[in-house]
């Protein structure tokens, strides 16, 4: 379980986040190929997809889920 009071948070971020938007489109209509690996995570019934090669690249993605802010890192 991550506990914010441990979190170092001096200085700028080593990597840029990637900022996840509040509007999501369905799984089968972002036309994302069968090969394509995916994190997928879900709160409250709501969930959410985010290639592996973001991830990757960001390291961290932040937003909101079924209305609470959420960090996922990689």
């Amino acid at each position: 379980m991550f506990d914010a009071r441990r979190a170092m948070l001096k200085g700028p971020d080593l990597f840029r986040r990637f900022a996840v938007s509040d509007t999501a489109i369905q799984l089968a209509q972002a036309r994302v190929p069968k090969r394509e690996q995916l994190i997928v995570f879900q709160r409250a019934g709501e969930k959410r997809a985010l290639l592996v090669r973001q991830m990757a690249y960001h390291h961290a993605a932040q937003g909101v889920l079924a209305d609470e802010p959420f960090l996922i890192t990689f």
